[in-house]
């Protein structure tokens, strides 16, 4: 189960990005995770309406998101 910090909740509604866009992403990941700054790890993934976009877990905890963006 994934937590969203209150950073990538403000985010999202500022992208657009929904709770669901995110959930297909991880669901339907492109490649292998991609290192991130200070430890984090960031997935790229297919959302809805064919947008690709990047999801940032956490350093500590890899179930935590970061912050969320479209490519």
């Amino acid at each position: 189960m994934y937590t969203f910090s209150e950073h990538a909740r403000v985010k999202m509604e500022e992208r657009c990005i929904t709770e669901s866009d995110v959930i297909n992403a991880l669901n339907r990941r492109i490649g292998d995770p991609l290192p991130g700054k200070s430890g984090t790890i960031v997935i790229r993934g297919h959302a809805s309406g064919g947008r690709i976009i990047r999801i940032v877990l956490g350093a500590h905890d890899k179930n935590n998101i970061i912050t969320v963006f479209e490519e």
